[in-house]
């Protein structure tokens, strides 16, 4: 099932999406309508309520209960934001995929380089990334994004895949140059609008294989990543399993899993981000994350 996160009239619940997002005849199921109340039981219709009171129930609820006639939306007349417009952290990995550490003639590192996104990050389909003036070069990243369902405290791999309760896209957005000059992550990961996210989150059953998806990105048209899931050096099990050993995973915790080669600074020349451009994500079957680039005020010192 997929799941979307939406503003109507100043009130921003959760619904099913029923198409992929993009299409004019796409709808979404408003989970608020009073007609899935019983589809609910008693749950908010909010995507980190939703994740808390087990996804996977949820899902075959609303499958038994039926989508409401009364309580579809045309997707025109809605403002998706990030389907989890907050959760409760982000846990970003570096230096992930095989072919891009190739690409920067990189040895793999012995285990997953971690570093934290700020919750002022996400941002929505459709919603602008904002480029603070004078930041130098900023570069896209693709990803594909695992969100937390239950709490994972020190599981082994063989069961770290049960915590996972859906997948969505990811854009981690870095200033590359400010990462390079400062020497870690910290601050050129977290700008506001930093990690675009959605369309929507589909649910663990639609996707068959988190370790053999595509994952892509174009800005303007012109493909500037494509690579696999496949080529992940720690997948998505590894991650759950090792995170949960530094401290317990908590449903709505996301971890964007890295991104394939391709990135700006390795073009020549370097496809830095520009406003006035449009960045696309596609992973496979979860849809397709475009935002606009615009440029905002200059960054505090």
């Amino acid at each position: 099932m997929k799941f979307v996160s939406f503003s109507k009239q100043g009130f921003v619940r959760a619904g099913v999406l029923l198409g992929n997002g993009a299409g004019h005849n796409d709808q979404v199921v408003d989970l608020a309508h009073p007609s899935m109340r019983e589809a609910l039981r008693g749950v908010a219709p909010q995507m980190l309520a939703l994740i808390e009171a087990g996804l996977p129930d949820v899902v075959e609820r609303i499958r038994a209960h039926r989508l409401a006639e009364e309580a579809k939306l045309s997707i025109a007349s809605v403002t998706l934001t990030a389907p989890l417009p907050a959760p409760r952290r982000i846990f970003g990995i570096a230096h992930n995929y095989r072919d891009a550490l190739a690409e920067r003639g990189m040895p793999p590192p012995e285990k997953p380089v971690l570093f934290m996104k700020a919750l002022r990050t996400i941002t929505g389909a459709g919603q602008a990334i904002v480029l603070p003036a004078g930041i130098g070069g900023v570069t896209y990243e693709a990803e594909l994004a695992a969100v937390i369902g239950t709490r994972a405290e020190k599981v082994g791999k063989d069961r770290a895949l049960d915590h996972v309760v859906a997948y969505g896209c990811f854009n981690d957005i870095s200033a590359s140059e400010i990462i390079k000059t400062d020497g870690h992550f910290d601050r050129g990961k977290n700008f506001a609008t930093f990690g675009p996210f959605g369309p929507y989150l589909a649910s663990r059953d639609e996707v068959r294989d988190p370790h053999a998806l595509a994952v892509s990105l174009k800005v303007d048209g012109r493909v500037l990543q494509s690579g696999s899931t496949r080529d992940m050096l720690f997948d998505v099990a590894d991650l759950v399993s090792y995170l949960s050993v530094l401290q317990p995973l908590e449903p709505g915790d996301i971890i964007a899993t890295g991104t394939p080669a391709g990135v700006a600074a390795l073009h020549k020349p370097p496809a830095w981000l520009t406003p006035g451009s449009t960045v696309e994500v596609e992973v496979e079957g979860l849809g397709r994350l475009r935002n606009p680039v615009i440029e905002g005020s200059a960054p505090d010192a």
